[in-house]
C-alpha cells in the first residue's frame, strides 16, 4: 500500500471542507421536532452517501457518474423525511460537472437538475428543497466547470512550459554540436595537414619540422580556446578574425586565397556568415582538391548580407552531409537562405542573410 504524496493529501483534505453543508439537511428540525423515523432515515443516508463521497474525491473524474447517481437516489429516498433532502442533488450535480469530457459534464449536469425538478414535480416537493436544489444546484455545476476549465488550462500552461524548456535545452545542445562540428573540423585538419608536414620534414629540415611542431601546439591552444567560447555561447565571430583563420588553413593546404577585407556590417549577422565560412573552408581544404579559393562579402539591393565562396577544384554530386546540413540550418536560424552548386570548374556557395530584426530595447536611452 503506497503512502499518498502531501499533495495530494492536502486536496483530498481541502475537498472534505464541504462536508460541512451537510449541516444544512437537519435545518427545518430546529422548528419541527423530527420522529424517530426522520432521525434514523437521516442517519442511514448520511452513512450510505459518506462512502460514496470519500470514493469519489480520489477517483479520476471521468468515472463519477455512478458515485453522482447514487447520491442524487439518497436525496430522492430521503424527501419525505422533512430535512432539506435538496442538499444531496448538489452534491451529485458538482459530482457530475466534474466528469470528462466537458460535454458530457454538462449534459450529466443538466440531466440530474432536470430529474430533480420532475422528481419535485411528481412529488409536491415543498419550495425550500425546490428552489434551493435549483438554484445552488445550478451554481454549482456552474463554478465546478469554471474551475476545472481553469485547472485544465493551468495544466496545459505548466506543459507548454515545461516544453518549451525541453526545446530550448534542445536547441542549445544542437547549437553546441554544430559550433563543435564546425571549429574542430577546421582546427583538426590543420593540426592534421601540420603533423604530416611535419613528420616528413624531420629527417630534411628538423628546423622546419619544429616550427610545424609548434604551428601544431598553436593551433591545438587556440582550437581548444574556441570550443570554450561555442560551449558558453561567447565565441567571436568577426569575419575579419574567421578570413585570418582561413588564409592559414588554406596555405597550410597549398590553397591560395583571394579574398578582399570585408566591409563593416552588422556583428550579429556576422558572426552568422563566419562560422559558414568556416565550415566551406573546411570542406575545400578535405574535399575540393582546389588552387584557389575566392571569398567576398557583398551587400544585394535588398540590404541583405551575401557571403560567395568559390573554388576551381574538382567539384561533382554535392550531398548534405553534417557539415552542409549544419550550415543549412544556422541560416536558416537566422532568416536567410544557403545555396550550393558544383561542376566540373569547381564548388560555390551563396550564403545570403537579410537584416536582423532590431532590437528596440537599445533605443531606451540616448
Amino acid at each position: 500500500m503506497t503512502t499518498p504524496t502531501p499533495s495530494v493529501a492536502r486536496r483530498h483534505a481541502g475537498r472534505l471542507i464541504w462536508l460541512a453543508y451537510l449541516a444544512l439537511y437537519p435545518l427545518p428540525y430546529l422548528a419541527v421536532r423530527p420522529s424517530r423515523t426522520a432521525i434514523l432515515a437521516g442517519l442511514l443516508g448520511l452513512a450510505a452517501f459518506l462512502p460514496l463521497y470519500l470514493h469519489a474525491i480520489t477517483t479520476r473524474r471521468g468515472t463519477v457518474l455512478p458515485q453522482a447517481l447514487a447520491m442524487a437516489a439518497i436525496g430522492f429516498v430521503l424527501s419525505p423525511f422533512g430535512g432539506i433532502w435538496s442538499v444531496y442533488t448538489i452534491y451529485a450535480v458538482s459530482l457530475a460537472a466534474r466528469l470528462h469530457p466537458i460535454r458530457r459534464a454538462h449534459v450529466a449536469a443538466a440531466g440530474l437538475l432536470a430529474a430533480f425538478l420532475a422528481f419535485c414535480a411528481i412529488r409536491h416537493a415543498d419550495l425550500i428543497n425546490t428552489l434551493w436544489g435549483l438554484l445552488v444546484g445550478a451554481m454549482t455545476a456552474v463554478g465546478t466547470s469554471q474551475a476545472l476549465d481553469i485547472e485544465r488550462r493551468n495544466r496545459r500552461l505548466l506543459d507548454t512550459q515545461a516544453e518549451v524548456r525541453r526545446l530550448a535545452a534542445l536547441a542549445e545542445r544542437e547549437r553546441i554540436a554544430r559550433d563543435l562540428h564546425d571549429l574542430l573540423g577546421q582546427s583538426l585538419t590543420v593540426i592534421a595537414i601540420k603533423a604530416d608536414l611535419g613528420a616528413r620534414l624531420s629527417a630534411t629540415d628538423p628546423d622546419r619540422a619544429r616550427d610545424e611542431c609548434r604551428a601544431v601546439a598553436q593551433t591545438a591552444r587556440a582550437a581548444l580556446a574556441e570550443v570554450r567560447q561555442a560551449v558558453t555561447g561567447m565565441r567571436d565571430g568577426g569575419l575579419t578574425a574567421e578570413l585570418e583563420r582561413a588564409r592559414t588553413a588554406l596555405l597550410a593546404a597549398g590553397i591560395t586565397l583571394d579574398a578582399p577585407a570585408p566591409a563593416p556590417a552588422d556583428p550579429r549577422r556576422q558572426a552568422v556568415l563566419a562560422m559558414v565560412m568556416r565550415e566551406a573552408v573546411t570542406n575545400i581544404i578535405r574535399h575540393a582538391d582546389a588552387r584557389t579559393c575566392r571569398i567576398a562579402l557583398t551587400t544585394d539591393a535588398t540590404g541583405s548580407l551575401c557571403l560567395h565562396i568559390a573554388d576551381d577544384g574538382t567539384g561533382g554530386p554535392l550531398t548534405d552531409g553534417a557539415g552542409i546540413a549544419g550550415m543549412r540550418a544556422r541560416m536558416a536560424a537566422a532568416g536567410g537562405s544557403l545555396t550550393l552548386s558544383s561542376d566540373g570548374s569547381g564548388t560555390r556557395l551563396l550564403a545570403r542573410l537579410p537584416e536582423l530584426a532590431h532590437d528596440s530595447r537599445r533605443d531606451d536611452h540616448p
